[in-house]
C-alpha cells in the first residue's frame, strides 16, 4: 500500500516518462516477449476510441454551461471546423492523384487459419474492442481493381 501511496505522489508527467523508459528497455531486451507490444496497442487502440468520446462530452459540456446572452465565438468555430474539414478532404484528393494506389482482393478463403491458440484469441477480442468504427467494418470478399479515384 505505501508503494502505491508514494507512485501516485509521483506527478503524472514523470509517470508517463518512466512508462516510456521502461518500455523501451523491455522492448529492446526482451522483444520476443509479446505481452509488452499487446499492451502497448491496447493502451493507444483505448486512447484512439476514447478521443472522439472525449471531444464531444466536452463541446456538449461547454454548450451547457453557456450564459444567456453571453458572447460565444461559435461562428468563428463552425468556420474554422469547416475550412478544416474541406482542406483535409482537398488534401486526400490530392493525394490520391498523387500517389494512385491498386487494390487486388482475393476471393478465396483457402489461406485463412484458425488462431494459434487462446492468447491469439484474446488479443484479436481486446483489440476489436477498442478499434475505432472503420477498422471494425467487413472487408469485401470479391476480387476487384481500382486504379484511384
Amino acid at each position: 500500500m505505501e508503494l502505491i501511496r508514494k507512485w501516485n505522489e509521483i506527478s503524472l508527467v514523470k509517470r508517463i516518462i518512466l512508462g516510456l523508459i521502461v518500455g523501451a528497455i523491455l522492448g529492446a531486451v526482451v522483444p520476443a516477449l509479446s505481452v509488452i507490444a499487446i499492451l502497448g496497442d491496447l493502451f493507444v487502440g483505448a486512447l484512439k476510441a476514447l478521443a472522439p468520446m472525449l471531444v464531444f462530452f466536452i463541446v456538449m459540456n461547454a454548450l451547457a454551461h453557456l450564459k444567456k446572452g453571453g458572447k460565444t465565438n461559435m461562428s468563428t468555430v463552425v468556420v474554422l471546423y469547416l475550412i478544416g474539414t474541406f482542406l483535409a478532404a482537398l488534401t486526400a484528393v490530392v493525394a490520391s492523384f498523387a500517389f494512385p494506389s491498386t487494390l487486388l482482393l482475393d476471393a478465396s478463403a483457402g489461406d485463412m487459419a484458425a488462431p494459434g491458440g487462446i492468447g491469439e484469441v484474446l488479443k484479436n477480442l481486446l483489440m476489436n474492442a477498442v478499434s475505432t468504427p472503420s477498422l471494425l467494418s467487413p472487408a469485401p470478399t470479391t476480387s476487384a481493381s481500382s486504379p484511384g479515384p
